[in-house]
């Protein structure tokens, strides 16, 4: 991400009081739960009649865990008609949190990606699942694929670096094209971050490689993936979380979950689950931490999201080293062994 060297010291430091607090590094506001997609590997889809917070509530819930990092989504958060006031509320110039929308594009548009960098949002992730039409079919949005060609090329025009990527769910039924997927990402000059499939949402075993006699095919893909970033490709994700979603997939548990201490994600009424698979719900983290969290032994999933809050602070460091170094006082690049003047 393109984060300002202030933005960068807040959210190291914001990140390392939350840890020691035991509250979250991401908080995920589902804003709604209602979408304009109905994807193979997703349970929303379609309208849905709900309870929804005002924009302020949604702040108000911020302020009890201040992570660095809050992802709107949904749902399609698009489809809010006040998805601006909720961005303002969240917002605060020049200050945590750092905000994230994550979007399927079905109703992006240069303008509105405009209003919505002017409302607080920082980085636009958009959902990718293959590089061509197949996209559509998947998401089950006719056309939508090549709507994308023509948005995001224009959004990117009027963007600054990394104020979009692309997000990609690798699943039993896309792991061929990933490396494709990288290239596309080139194609119109924005990153991609990679997440792993689960069966909590839809209950599809066929979307794990281990079911479906992939896993020779999903360790030659991510091999590209990760030949072509070390190339210079745009691939947010570390080649080591890469093999660990490889691993995952492969196996389809991993232990250690810590859903509702580093990552809490809000319902669209205010409630609060650990994650956005596990339906329960409640009020406030700590009551979270004591009733679900420390008897937690979930391992059914293995996102981006919990992927990058578990990682340990020499981990979160290490994948952070380009960033930090800007805020050096001396010369540093990683085949230094030590600092050079």
């Amino acid at each position: 991400m393109n984060v300002p060297r202030s933005m960068t010291v807040r959210m190291a430091a914001q990140g390392a009081w939350n840890m020691l607090r035991k509250r979250p590094l991401t908080v995920s506001f589902e804003v709604t739960h209602a979408c304009t997609a109905n994807c193979w590997h997703c349970n929303w889809g379609g309208p849905i009649k709900e309870s929804r917070l005002e924009p302020e509530g949604y702040a108000r819930i911020w302020r009890t865990m201040r992570s660095p990092v809050v992802n709107v989504s949904g749902g399609e958060p698009l489809a809010r008609g006040d998805l601006d006031e909720i961005l303002k509320a969240l917002g605060r110039p020049g200050k945590l949190p750092w905000i994230v929308v994550v979007s399927n594009a079905s109703q992006l548009t240069a303008e509105r990606f405009l209003r919505l960098k002017r409302a607080g949002m920082h980085q636009l992730s958009l959902s990718i699942d293959f590089p061509d039409d197949r996209h559509s079919e998947f998401r089950r949005i006719p056309g939508l694929f090549d709507r994308m060609e023509r948005v995001v090329p224009e959004c990117v025009k009027l963007a600054e670096e990394d104020d979009i990527s692309l997000n990609c769910c690798i699943t039993g039924w896309n792991y061929a094209a990933l490396p494709d997927v990288v290239r596309l990402a080139d194609r119109w000059g924005i990153t991609v971050n990679f997440s792993a499939y689960s069966v909590l949402r839809v209950d599809e075993a066929g979307g794990l490689p281990q079911h479906n006699g992939a896993k020779e095919g999903l360790k030659k893909a991510i091999a590209e993936v990760v030949e072509l970033q070390k190339r210079g490709s745009g691939v947010y994700t570390p080649e080591s979380t890469m093999w660990k979603y490889y691993d995952f997939l492969c196996r389809g548990h991993t232990p250690g979950c810590m859903a509702g201490n580093r990552f809490v994600v809000v319902n669209p009424d205010g409630r609060l689950t650990p994650c956005a698979m596990v339906m329960a719900y409640f009020d406030d983290q700590q009551t979270m931490l004591k009733e679900f969290t420390c008897k937690n032994e979930c391992g059914a999933c293995y996102i981006s999201t919990r992927a990058n809050a578990e990682k340990s602070p020499m981990d979160l460091i290490a994948g952070n080293l380009d960033t930090l170094s800007q805020l050096l006082p001396w010369k540093w690049s990683r085949t230094s062994p030590v600092p050079s003047r």
